[in-house]
C-alpha cells in the first residue's frame, strides 16, 4: 500500500490530468505507461518510481520537481 505522500501525489496527478481534459488512458498514452499503472498511482495502490515520475511530468509539460511541489508534510 502506498504512503500518505504517494496518495497525495496520486491526487495531484489526477487533478492535473483532469485539468488537461484527459482520461486515464490519455495520460497513459502520453506518458507511455499502462492505464492500470496510472490508475494505481492515482488511487494510492502503487508508489511512483523515478522513471514513471519523469514520464508523467513530461506528459503534463512539467518538471518532476513541479509534480512533487507542495505535496510533502
Amino acid at each position: 500500500m502506498a504512503t500518505d505522500i504517494s496518495i497525495r501525489l496520486g491526487e495531484k496527478i489526477r487533478e492535473l490530468r483532469k485539468a488537461n481534459g484527459w482520461r486515464q488512458i490519455d495520460l497513459a498514452a502520453h506518458a507511455e505507461l499502462s492505464k492500470t499503472h496510472i490508475h494505481d498511482l492515482e488511487v494510492g495502490r502503487r508508489e511512483i518510481g523515478l522513471h514513471a515520475l519523469e514520464k508523467i511530468a513530461n506528459a503534463l509539460n512539467l518538471k518532476p520537481s513541479e509534480l512533487l511541489k507542495e505535496i510533502g508534510s
